[in-house]
């Protein structure tokens, strides 16, 4: 059961750092569009990727830390722990509570977690089997959706290849998409853009910038954590903040091509938008194929709690007009970013379960004891007449 709790612990804490680091991210952005300071989408896209690299291998870096001060690497007096800061403060006068009800307080969240994975009868076992259920849900609709892609993939036409990247024609395709396998690299067009050249070379510069970003690679990343953070508001916030960014970025790096006309771009887009909603009303739900280990060019099926269609298309066009956007240096900007990354560092392990037995936790427990002490010793005095 310890290691079980260990990996428990853990899944805790990257849901944790993942909610607060959501919110310290949306707090900056909005603080910089504020003072009208906007960083281009790149720049945006390439620092969300990057944190949200640095929330997964948080734990890695928390259990170094926490070795290094086991082996006195590292002084105690550099310890972070929400816990134990608390207890000192208690220790101190600074937190008014009986000394019962504190202690009780700091092992909440280990009953909480120990009747979960003992499936305790009542809000224990309920929260388990709702854990279970979900990964079980979540996890088999991921693998249906990988494999409807792949029926999808195996029925496309093959048009041209270069090096690793394959060109698909499709007659099933509401929209164009880029996807991946272990090796290759697939883009997929509908057949009827081969009668519109112009619109055609566009979607494949847009395409090929998806997979110049990794965009395919993070998407599948995501989608494959999802059985995981199912339950977690913030990783569907996180999520959504990645798609929005990735399709502003890439309509940026096209745009900035000295060869392509803004105006073309935008109705092509559009065009696009008309022949993916003409397509989707006249496909049955099995032909539809789930936005799993693909990049759309655009999305045109609506979903719930989740901005419309039409809505993030007129985004996009309307930030490809938008000429205020900050490019600063790479250096520059992982400098700044770095404060960001401490942030998220300091979290994952200030939220760490602390040590069982330290010289303060000892103080606390003496203190309960000489309380419960007390209340049993004044049951035996006489009442004062």
């Amino acid at each position: 059961m310890t290691l079980l709790n260990q990996v428990f612990d853990i899944y805790i804490d990257l849901n944790i750092t993942l909610a607060l680091t959501a919110v310290v991210w949306l707090t900056v952005k909005l603080s910089m569009a504020r003072f009208g300071r906007r960083l281009a989408f790149t720049v945006q896209l390439g620092l969300l990727n990057g944190l949200f690299a640095v929330i997964i291998l948080s734990p890695a870096v928390v259990a170094v830390y926490q070795h290094l001060l086991v082996v006195e690497m590292v002084p105690a007096a550099l310890s972070i722990n929400l816990a134990d800061y608390a207890v000192s403060q208690y220790l101190r006068g600074g937190i008014a509570l009986p000394a019962e009800d504190f202690q009780a307080l700091l092992g909440l969240r280990s009953r909480f977690t120990e009747s979960i994975l003992t499936m305790t009868p009542g809000l224990g076992l309920g929260i388990a089997l709702f854990l279970i259920a979900g990964f079980i849900g979540f996890g088999t609709r991921l693998v249906i959706n990988f494999v409807r892609l792949n029926r999808m993939l195996s029925t496309c036409h093959d048009w041209r290849r270069n090096g690793r990247v394959q060109l698909l024609l499709s007659d099933r395709a509401i929209v164009p998409f880029s996807a991946r396998g272990l090796i290759r690299h697939y883009v997929v067009v509908p057949s009827e853009l081969l009668a519109k050249p112009d619109d055609l070379k566009l979607v494949l510069k847009h395409e090929f910038q998806h997979l110049r970003q990794g965009d395919v690679a993070w998407e599948i990343g995501l989608e494959l954590l999802r059985p995981f953070f199912f339950w977690n508001p913030f990783f569907y916030v996180w999520k959504s903040e990645v798609e929005r960014l990735r399709e502003l970025a890439c309509d940026q790096k096209v745009a900035e091509h000295s060869q392509v006309d803004l105006k073309a771009y935008c109705m092509c887009l559009l065009r696009a938008a008309q022949a993916g909603l003409r397509k989707r009303q006249a496909q049955t739900a099995r032909d539809r194929v789930g936005n799993v280990a693909s990049v759309a060019l655009l999305e045109v099926q609506d979903r719930l709690l989740r901005r419309s269609p039409a809505q993030k298309l007129r985004r996009r066009v309307e930030a490809l007009l938008e000429t205020n956007r900050l490019r600063p240096h790479w250096g520059l900007a992982c400098l700044a970013v770095l404060p960001m990354i401490a942030v998220i560092l300091l979290i994952s392990m200030s939220i760490q379960k602390p040590a069982d037995w330290s010289q303060d936790r000892l103080m606390l427990s003496a203190i309960v004891n000489l309380e419960r002490l007390e209340t049993i010793n004044s049951f035996g005095q006489r009442p004062l007449r």
